[in-house]
């Protein structure tokens, strides 16, 4: 049985490893652990919805469309904007739950689909330790695409950032760290 903090092992290893392509993760690793837990496709694919939701802009991710046609790149149709491989391994994990509903009943697709969505996909009841460490791998996510879209923090945010204040033992509490305010103007 898979414990809740190997979803997070599971997210990470997608997202670190370089060397296995998406379909022989999903058929070596994935596949055998969907034999063995009869949820596990909707609690990852419900941790990885949380992970990519909120990231993209408005209008990245959608179909790319050029001159009234499909864009097709590397046999796949491309999509605008940045798509980590959190975002393909989603659609892969979407079509897999789809199966499934199909499979149970064809009929009522839509009404199931809905349901799964708004009921169990939309809703984040995390407990508090396990949402900090999906925000964590989200904030990185952000990072993530601001760097490989070459996308720059403008000037207030960097001097606005949470990560300048410190704890100091003075009568308030908090002071500035210069060094990290230096360092992001270094970047």
């Amino acid at each position: 049985m898979i414990k809740r903090d190997d979803y997070l092992m599971i997210i990470e290893e997608i997202r670190n490893t370089d060397k296995k392509s998406i379909d022989e993760f999903i058929g070596k690793i994935l596949e055998p652990l969907i034999l063995e837990n009869e949820n596990f496709i909707e609690i990852l694919y419900k941790d990885i919805y949380y992970l990519i939701n909120d990231i993209d802009k408005k209008g990245e991710n959608d179909l790319l469309i050029k001159n009234g046609s499909l864009v097709i790149e590397n046999g796949g149709i491309k999509l605008t904007g940045y798509q980590s491989r959190l975002h393909n391994l989603s659609i892969w994990l979407h079509m897999e739950i789809s199966k499934k509903i199909i499979e149970k009943n064809p009929l009522t697709f839509i009404e199931s689909m809905q349901n799964f969505e708004n009921n169990f996909l939309k809703k984040p009841n995390y407990t508090p330790e396990y949402k900090t460490k999906l925000d964590k791998i989200k904030s990185s996510l952000k990072k993530e695409r601001k760097l490989n879209l070459g996308e720059k923090e403008n000037f207030w945010n960097k001097i606005f950032d949470i990560d300048n204040l410190e704890l100091k033992p003075n009568i308030a509490g908090i002071g500035v760290n210069f060094n990290e305010i230096i360092n992001k103007f270094r970047k």
